[in-house]
């Protein structure tokens, strides 16, 4: 049989259909495809039942509240539910590691300025090195710099307990114990110091504070001398020996003590304070009146400069008085031969305290450096109030 030709037009049908049929066929594959990955991964619940499973709060995980929910869309859909796990909290993070406690790390914590730290790892060095007087010495400096008086008190007691002649720690124990009113204790710690050393300037100078707390002037006078004679620019001695002669009203031999610690520490109000209390008690109004000014120049603040100042601004000098040379009396002052002042202001030491001065000698603005030139602890030991 012969074949016929086919035309232009059945030959675009005859495409067409095969098109068709390969597009029917991906078709068919596809959804094949996607039926079996749904097989796969489980129905989706939710369609299943046609409503939202619930989901357990965190309280209710805590407390078992919920759990009828879950069983019952388990029994309904035969699809296990898994609840909702709570959040989990972040672990807090751990803190910074700490090497050893070396005595070097402490000591260098101390001079750094750091003495609560530097106290804190001290404490820390002596619980590990507790037969170590050094530890419990530094303990106690560190202790005192951060002003717990009786913390430095205990660990210089704890360095003392080991050695009983560690001889700072005896110094500085006195100081503190000066620092809590306890003279009598002091006395002890600077006496076994004295045995030790009596030619240290250092232990001489809390000598004659202790001296002066327990109200022996007359002694303080004597150690603050002897270390002026060894010292003569000790500008804490050279205050408090002019304190003390202020105390025992020989204000006109407090003049050139004074003098000498102003020049020494001009920025001194404690100083100058009581260099203007030495001039207005020997009737020097003017010189005094210059006194107040700079204590006050060296602190605003300063109330007694301030109140003494006011009370001299409106004092006559008398007409016969020769002024005053404060920078001459500086460079004389000589700590060996008995003091003294010039004889013709002998008799202006004994002006009366009247109602010209305020009516008592508690008007008098009197500061003291209470310290005694400490290399340990110069802050404990400068100018203060008393």
């Amino acid at each position: 049989m012969k074949k016929q030709p086919i035309t232009t037009r059945e030959e675009r049908k005859l495409k067409f259909a095969e098109a068709g049929i390969l597009f029917v066929l991906v078709l068919a594959i596809t959804i094949f495809v996607g039926v079996r990955v749904a097989d796969q991964d489980g129905p989706d619940v939710a369609a299943a039942t046609g409503a939202a499973t619930p989901v357990r709060s965190l309280s209710d995980l805590q407390t078992g509240a919920g759990a009828e929910s879950v069983v019952a869309a388990e029994a309904e859909t035969g699809i296990a539910v898994t609840a909702a796990e709570p959040e989990v909290a972040p672990e807090p993070e751990a803190a910074p590691v700490r090497g050893p406690v070396t005595y070097a790390l402490a000591e260098e914590t101390y001079f750094g300025g750091a003495y609560g730290e530097a106290a804190e790892l001290f404490g820390i060095y002596s619980a590990e090195h507790p037969d170590n007087a050094w530890g419990h010495y530094m303990l106690g400096l560190s202790a005192w710099k951060a002003g717990d008086t009786v913390a430095a008190d205990e660990a210089f007691a704890a360095a003392l307990a080991i050695k009983p002649d560690h001889l700072k720690s005896l110094i500085n124990s006195a100081r503190v114990l000066i620092e809590l009113d306890r003279v009598a204790d002091a006395r002890e710690r600077i006496d076994a110091a004295l045995a030790l050393a009596p030619a240290s300037i250092e232990v001489r100078r809390v000598s004659a504070r202790v001296a002066h707390n327990e109200g022996h002037l007359d002694e303080a006078e004597s150690d603050y001398l002897t270390v002026l004679q060894g010292k003569g620019d000790d500008a804490w001695s050279l205050n408090n020996l002019g304190l003390i002669r202020i105390e025992q009203e020989r204000f006109g031999d407090a003049l050139a003590p004074l003098a000498r610690a102003a020049s020494l520490k001009p920025d001194w109000a404690c100083v100058q304070n009581n260099l203007g209390v030495a001039l207005e008690r020997t009737g020097h109004y003017v010189a005094a009146g210059e006194a107040y000014t700079a204590a006050l120049a060296a602190d605003a603040g300063y109330a007694k400069a301030d109140e003494s100042l006011a009370r001299v601004n409106g004092l006559t000098e008398t007409a016969d008085l020769v002024a005053i040379d404060l920078a001459g009396l500086a460079e004389s002052f000589d700590p060996f031969p008995a003091p003294s002042f010039a004889a013709a202001e002998a008799e202006v030491d004994t002006i009366a305290v009247g109602d010209e001065f305020g009516g008592a000698m508690a008007d008098l603005a009197v500061a003291t450096a209470a310290g005694d030139g400490n290399d340990d602890d110069p802050d404990h030991d400068g100018p203060q109030d008393r």
